[in-house]
């Protein structure tokens, strides 16, 4: 499909139509969004994914949706608020820790902890939570955090607070012992939300001492490392600009790793995980794609951005499902078969990747159109233009 940006053509907007009610089809009564509705080991609903997901239907003004959602969170989180509570004042007196015994990354959809083998330390789902809330928040023009969210918030909060520079599980929920470029962008977009939200200046300091941590890995290296262990790059380091704002879309490290991420990772068109990657063979995924074009949106190379987002649109499938990713078997056989074999093939259709089309699309569409779209950069408490070289 040949895309007319600057008309925004009629096709295009049928298919963010049907991407939204994707999402709205897989959000249950309580607010929970699941991850993927024909994947099993995705039937939860992970913070990180479901937060991006209300960030897309509060941009095509579904802001009653996302209000279930944000709410859902809360209750959520009322119900590890002991759990929260008691492992931060271990961090606090440092004490040793259980990564088994932690917080949850996800939920079951009626909101209670899943007790499995999953990886629990995951901390960049609560700090995308907390600026997807402050999105929320703004676009349905409530000027203040309702009552009702202040302890969570509070919760939440204090937890990256003490747990932001600690080794956990990444979004990928791989190597819990490395501490990880894109969980921090995470954390510092979460506290940045957090000292706005409950006017804490003691969080805005917290966020300031990650990002501290972040320019000098990436000095050191000249680039934006996937973690403090590893100096190759991971796709979702992007997240540092948009919608983070760690650092300027046009900082000159950030510049170098964009650069990296599409030299190393650009695949069949699309963008994989990171140069090791072996989950289904490491095939090309839409959410990374579309955040590269969220990225090429904010630093103006349109052209780019826009190829980002026919990649995307050349993989819906006809009933308009958006799977995680494409084309693992054919760089990856091996690999790609393994897991197969473990738990059947990858999802076919997930809520995360209709959202970042959604937000690509619509990021891109403003572009052309001449409307500001710098939010970002303002609520994640930089100045504009700000560089780290």
């Amino acid at each position: 499909m040949t895309l007319r940006l600057d008309h925004f053509d009629a096709d295009l907007e049928e298919m963010i139509r049907g991407s939204v009610k994707s999402i709205l089809d897989n959000q249950n009564e309580a607010g929970a969004i699941i991850a993927s509705p024909d994947f099993a080991e995705y039937g939860f609903c992970w913070l990180r994914d479901a937060s991006f997901c209300a960030y897309a239907l509060d941009l095509e003004g579904e802001h009653e949706a996302s209000a279930r959602y944000h709410n859902w969170v809360r209750r959520a989180v009322e119900g590890i608020t002991p759990l929260l509570e008691s492992v931060t004042r271990s961090q606090q007196g440092d004490e040793l820790l259980d990564d088994e015994l932690m917080p949850p990354a996800r939920f079951s959809m009626d909101g209670t902890m899943v007790h499995d083998d999953w990886p629990n330390f995951q901390i960049d789902g609560y700090g995308t939570w907390l600026w997807s809330l402050e999105q929320h928040l703004r676009a349905s023009n409530r000027r203040s955090l309702p009552v009702e969210f202040v302890p969570g918030v509070r919760t939440i909060a204090t937890y990256i607070h003490e747990f932001a520079l600690t080794s956990c599980y990444d979004v990928w929920e791989e190597h819990g012992s490395d501490r990880h470029t894109s969980t921090l962008a995470c954390i510092f977009g979460g506290l940045s939300s957090a000292r706005r939200l409950l006017e804490d200046d003691t969080l805005g300091d917290r966020a300031n001492e990650v990002r501290s941590v972040l320019l000098s890995t990436a000095r050191e290296h000249g680039h934006f490392t996937k973690s403090n262990v590893n100096d190759d790059v991971d796709a979702s380091v992007l997240w540092l600009s948009t919608p983070f704002a760690v650092v300027d879309p046009h900082d000159e490290l950030l510049s170098v790793t964009a650069t990296l991420i599409q030299t190393r990772l650009e695949f069949n068109g699309g963008i994989r995980r990171y140069p090791t990657d072996v989950y289904f063979g490491s095939g090309a995924w839409p959410v990374l794609t579309a955040t590269l074009g969220w990225h090429f949106v904010a630093t103006g190379e349109l052209a780019e951005a826009q190829r980002c987002l026919e990649w995307l649109v050349d993989h819906f499938d006809e009933q308009g499902c958006l799977g995680e990713q494409f084309d693992g078997e054919l760089r990856d056989r091996t690999n790609h078969d393994f897991w197969v074999r473990k738990w059947g093939p990858p999802a076919k259709d997930l809520m995360w990747s209709h959202a970042m089309f959604v937000v690509l699309a619509r990021e891109l569409s403003r572009a052309h159109s001449g409307e500001a779209s710098d939010e970002f950069r303002v609520e994640g408490g930089i100045d504009p233009g700000r560089r780290t070289t």
